[in-house]
């Protein structure tokens, strides 16, 4: 009976956050949601590999090409369509809803099993709904997790070994740190009394070995197409060293999350991912240390895995802690926190339905949003969309009347998809900060002078004038190759300008 209600529970809380998430994503019947987050530009990555780019050589990247390869897989076999980035979203949300339920399953009874899902459907997606290598990383770091619950033999450790090497391949940070906490968790394990020491560092190299042989197998093919110092320059160096030099790619994110949201929610959901995520593992390890041995009948062994892979999550993304990332990182985080809101009593009891009850309306509250407010719709070549901004949906209607599918392109990454037009530079838009690398811009240059890119979509870089990091030495030589080549002939009500090319006097625009 409880296998059968837990069941129940956990099919539900799939199907609502299958429900939730689509009318968040899409307009009733089957009209996707026009997306300018961060899994537009990993779609397009995608894009290029189906048209023959490599990442790296052709493409600039500094993550691991997981996500760029899964997308070309889905383009290939579906078309350049832009449902497919917002479904994605949609079946990423469902399965890590899955996942942590499953977890939930082994450690909670009752009605506590659904508090997990209800303050994710809610609370959690509100600022998480982004398609990119976070919400992949973290459902196959979920999954080598579970396998890991089913016990320590050598099968199990190599199985998610194998799991992080994958997870790795999405997100090389997560990937790393994850399988550095499975470690800590294999040598905490305590030892039986027939077991040699030996045996637990077995279990160690082969956890390693897996996950390093995995690794290998999908990146493999790109280190040794770039050489082994050049792809280090890129995967290794590049996020330490050039990545946080903007503004976003730092814990100044934190306050950019409420900027980028709307709505009276963002007061709730924001703040109680981020303090939850802060505090809940160190309640609960301190509740392990004080209770383990007075109340072994608990799944101490389990908890801990937990806690161990939630940190080792959250730690990947702490020094850039934007909400999509640390809500793609709180799954274990909403467990823990429904079990210690068990042992709490009826205080507790009441606190979990209250947070439950909240998030669940703001899982109902934001497909209603969604689905009732004014949409401005357009048949673009990757399909019909619908545009919730008039200024970004003048962007779109412009470029789709002044372009053609199959044109070469340089500026903002998300038109070029809609739009399907070709990106051959390395880079997409440059930015006044020292993440757009000199050699980066100089082959963008070549690339946009060897194609005689009829038109250039820019974002002029004074507004950014003043921000932390900002200088744009390194962009002198593109601006004065535009200004040579290029004429101002159209200024969007954002900001963002069109740059059309000077020796072809036969461009026709229209209005």
């Amino acid at each position: 009976m409880v296998a059968t209600s837990a069941r129940r529970i956990v099919a539900i809380s799939v199907f609502l956050t299958f429900v939730t998430c689509y009318l968040r994503d899409f307009i009733l019947p089957n009209i996707p949601v026009i997306s300018w987050a961060d899994q537009t530009l990993f779609a397009t990555n995608g894009a290029r590999i189906v048209a023959g780019q490599m990442p790296y050589r052709d493409y600039f990247q500094f993550v691991t090409p997981g996500t760029d390869l899964f997308y070309a897989f889905l383009f290939r076999l579906f078309g350049l369509r832009l449902w497919i980035p917002n479904l994605t979203m949609v079946c990423l949300a469902s399965i890590a809803t899955l996942l942590m339920m499953l977890a939930a399953v082994k450690v909670l009874r009752g009605a506590y099993v659904a508090v997990p899902a209800a303050l994710t459907m809610g609370f959690v997606l509100f600022g998480g709904m982004d398609a990119t290598h976070h919400w992949f990383s973290a459902i196959l770091a979920m999954a080598a997790m579970l396998v890991l619950f089913e016990g320590l033999e050598l099968h199990h450790v190599a199985i998610a070994g194998a799991l992080c090497g994958i997870a790795a391949s999405f997100t090389q940070s997560r990937g790393a740190a994850v399988t550095a906490g499975f470690l800590v968790y294999l040598i905490c394990q305590p030892a039986h009394a027939r077991e040699k020491t030996a045996a637990r560092w077995r279990r160690c190299l082969l956890l390693c070995a897996a996950a390093l042989l995995t690794f290998l197998a999908i990146n493999g093919r790109y280190m040794e197409a770039l050489g082994a110092r050049v792809w280090i320059k890129w995967v290794v160096v590049f996020p330490f060293k050039y990545y946080p030099t903007m503004p976003n790619q730092t814990w100044r994110v934190l306050f950019e999350g409420f900027a980028n949201q709307t709505g009276f929610a963002r007061w709730i959901c924001i703040p109680f991912v981020y303090a939850t995520v802060s505090l809940v593992y160190l309640i609960f390890l301190r509740a392990m240390h004080r209770r383990r041995r007075s109340e072994p009948n608990e799944p101490w062994n389990e908890l801990l895995l937990l806690a161990i892979t939630g940190l080792a999550m959250f730690l990947a993304v702490a020094p850039c802690p934007s909400v999509m990332r640390v809500s793609s990182a709180s799954l274990p985080t909403m467990v823990l926190l429904a079990w210690l809101l068990k042992r709490a009593g009826k205080p507790g009891r009441s606190v979990a339905v209250v947070l439950a009850a909240a998030s669940f309306a703001i899982a109902l509250y934001l497909p209603i949003r969604n689905q009732t407010r004014y949409w401005y719709y357009l048949d673009l070549p990757a399909g019909r969309t619908g545009i919730p901004d008039p200024n970004r949906y003048e962007i779109y209607r412009w470029m789709a009347e002044n372009t053609h599918p199959g044109q070469m392109y340089f500026g903002i990454t998300p038109i070029s998809l809609p739009l399907w037009l070709q990106t051959p530079a390395p880079i997409s838009a440059p930015v006044p900060y020292e993440y757009d690398r000199p050699e980066h811009i100089a082959a963008s240059i070549a690339a946009i002078e060897e194609n005689h890119i009829p038109l250039l979509l820019l974002r002029p870089y004074s507004y950014l004038a003043g921000t932390w990091g900002y200088t744009d030495k390194h962009l002198q030589p593109f601006q004065a190759y535009v200004n040579q080549h290029y004429r101002r002939v159209k200024v969007f009500s954002t900001g963002d300008e069109v740059w059309a090319r000077t020796d072809l006097p036969s461009l026709d625009l229209a209005p």
